[in-house]
């Protein structure tokens, strides 16, 4: 079997989940590309109909563009989401790679009618009171399009093909081995699409995830989006501080307040900011600012420094913190301000939960991932489109 295959289905029945929106959007595909709503028709004249639910897969900045992929719900209760059948049909070949066995999966050849393709099972087995293991079946036509589909629910105790499940793996290859779920799909087939029922999903935008330059507001909607805690945020203003960071700087002000319903965080002003490079009170190497380096730790990122910089309450003054990313085109950085700033590093750090968004190594060496990651001058459409807390101007 080819490593292209082996490849083919990274993550088999596995559900394609939005950070942002969590939700499929109608819109327009490529004349002659197959739709969501095709690949589902198909799906089901070999699947049981009495699904709980059709819809498009969701999707993310990292979905291939030229992949469409379905997810059919069976048994759903209102407790249980559901068994899943995912259906998938990519245009490209998989990436490289090979059948991790290191981790339980199990990959075998399968013989198939159709030319010049190469076709194969992979599944994993039960880790009971965990997880019932998976089944996942992915056909390789010439030329590298491919059409896989993933199968979870039923426990798997062993070879699929030996089971007695709901769905058996028969009518899983009679799914990707169906001359109709190509890419490139026939008018004929787009119509049975158009003529499915009970649809629920729509064809995810293809212009979602297209980059843009981002807003004040859609800045510190991103921090809110990483960090989590909507309920504390009163809402979000233009940040004051913006004309700081010079020309072409972006900047949010979100008003952290404690309420009946949402307590245990103090009160506070975060600001978010970026621009095309640090302001030069700043310096691209903050801590030997003067205004930062009394109190000040740089780590080192992938893209470039991570600065922590505070000054401690003193007096009637509650003083501050500075979370700063220097990145080669851009600089991002989050002022923390109300509550009285403590003295030390690592209490200053807790309560500002810089040590979640650096995520540090136990070591306290090298940042796993970057801080602020998601905080940019340039986001994707959708991102711009999610308001997770109230616009106050």
């Amino acid at each position: 079997m080819s490593a292209k295959v082996l490849g083919a289905l990274a993550v088999v029945g596995a559900v394609i989940v939005s950070a942002c929106s969590g939700e499929a959007v109608d819109a327009g595909g490529d004349p002659g590309r197959i739709t969501h709503r095709a690949v589902a028709a198909v799906a089901l004249e070999h699947l049981p109909t009495d699904t709980s639910s059709r819809a498009a897969s969701y999707t993310d900045e990292s979905t291939p563009s030229e992949q469409v992929s379905v997810d059919l719900r069976y048994g759903a209760d209102g407790e249980y989401d559901g068994d899943l059948v995912s259906v998938a049909v990519s245009a490209q070949p998989p990436a490289e790679g090979a059948c991790r066995r290191e981790l339980g999966q199990h990959c075998v050849d399968l013989p198939t009618e159709v030319k010049n393709a190469e076709m194969q099972l992979r599944w994993t087995e039960e880790e009971p009171e965990e997880d019932p293991g998976n089944v996942g079946i992915v056909l390789l036509r010439d030329g590298g399009e491919t059409a896989s589909i993933g199968y979870s629910g039923p426990t798997i105790t062993g070879d699929p093909r030996e089971l007695d499940m709901p769905i058996s793996v028969e009518k899983l290859v009679a799914v990707v081995e169906d001359p109709r779920l190509r890419y490139q799909a026939t008018s004929s087939t787009l119509a049975l699409g158009e003529e499915l029922d009970d649809w629920e999903g729509g064809e995810p935008d293809p212009e979602a995830y297209e980059l843009v330059p981002n807003t004040d507001h859609g800045i510190a909607q991103a921090y809110v989006g990483g960090r989590g805690g909507y309920g504390y945020y009163q809402g979000v203003i233009r940040s004051p501080l913006r004309e700081r960071f010079g020309p072409g700087a972006i900047g949010g002000r979100l008003l952290q307040r404690s309420s009946p319903d949402f307590t245990g965080m103090p009160d506070a002003d975060i600001d978010v900011l970026a621009a095309p490079s640090p302001p030069a009170w700043m310096t691209r190497e903050p801590c030997s600012a003067p205004a930062l380096r009394k109190h000040c730790v740089t780590t080192k990122g992938e893209r470039g420094p991570l600065v922590f910089a505070w000054q401690p309450a003193e007096g009637d003054d509650a003083g501050w913190a500075w979370m700063i990313s220097v990145r080669e085109k851009e600089v991002v950085a989050v002022r923390y301000q109300g509550p009285r700033m403590p003295a030390g590093y690592d209490d200053a750090a807790m309560l500002t939960e810089w040590n979640q968004g650096e995520q540090l190594d136990s070591q306290g060496g090298e940042a796993e991932s970057e801080f602020a990651d998601d905080l940019s001058l340039w986001c994707d459409r959708e991102h711009l489109e999610a308001r997770p807390v109230k616009q106050l101007d």
